[in-house]
């Protein structure tokens, strides 16, 4: 298999686990996470809140999905950028 097939079929496999990360995520929202899970088991009260997020992940399935892909996307653009700026930048220096 080619350099491109590889990595094609890499980047179908990470997005296909992403999207089904951001499903998992989406379905699991409205239970407590661990953390969540042993406060209330042990009767502590969470605190006052430092900051606030600008979309909710605890809301309801639609909210959080929307919120994961927001996520998903900036996440790759950025890796994106970073692989097509790096990747250049070595062929340049493989020609020189």
């Amino acid at each position: 298999m080619s350099r491109r097939g590889c990595l094609k079929a890499a980047m179908v496999v990470l997005l296909l686990f992403a999207i089904g990360l951001v499903g998992y995520f989406a379905l699991s929202a409205g239970s407590p996470d661990g953390l969540e899970r042993v406060m209330e088991d042990n009767g502590v009260e969470e605190g006052d809140q430092l900051w606030s997020a600008p979309l909710d992940y605890g809301g309801d399935w639609g909210t959080a999905f929307v919120a994961g892909l927001i996520g998903f996307a900036l996440t790759f653009g950025a890796v994106y950028l970073y692989l097509k700026v790096y990747l250049k930048g070595g062929s340049a220096r493989r020609k020189a």
